[in-house]
Formats: structure tokens, C-alpha cells, sequence
């Protein structure tokens, strides 16, 4: 299955990793990238996972960004 990547918004049909920050508990960042911004976001210092499904990490990033909004007290 084939995904794009959010930073370089290629298609890919490699497996995406989670590139995610946090300051003061408050989600900064959230993204899943490609084998190569992956290596970039290493690079960085920033924080990787490799994600085994598409599906599954699709629905981690709708799920989050859900909670991380209820938290705030903003609506979607």
C-alpha cells in the first residue's frame, strides 16, 4: 500500500515512521515521514518510530490529534 509522506509529500511504498516533539507536554509535532526525512529527523535529535502498519499509524494520528484538541478545549 502506498502512502505520502507529510514532510516531502512523496509517495512511498517503504514503511513511514512517527516523527513527533513535545514541549511542556503540548504536542509540537506529529508526523509520519519517509525512510528518508526519518534519517534526517535522526539527524536532528528528533525523536523516531517506525510505524508496522499504514492503517494503524493513520488512525494513531486522527486519535491524537482528537485528544491533543479535547485537551485544549478546542472543537474540530
Amino acid at each position: 500500500m502506498a502512502s505520502i509522506c507529510q514532510r516531502c509529500h512523496r509517495i512511498t511504498k517503504q514503511e513511514l515512521y512517527r516523527v513527533t516533539t513535545e514541549d511542556a507536554g503540548v504536542v509540537m509535532l506529529n508526523m509520519l515521514v519517509c525512510f528518508s526525512c526519518a534519517r534526517l529527523a535522526k539527524k536532528l535529535g528528533l525523536p523516531t518510530v517506525k510505524m508496522k502498519s499504514v492503517k494503524r499509524a493513520e488512525k494513531i494520528t486522527r486519535a491524537s490529534v482528537m485528544t491533543d484538541l479535547k485537551q485544549r478545549g478546542i472543537q474540530p
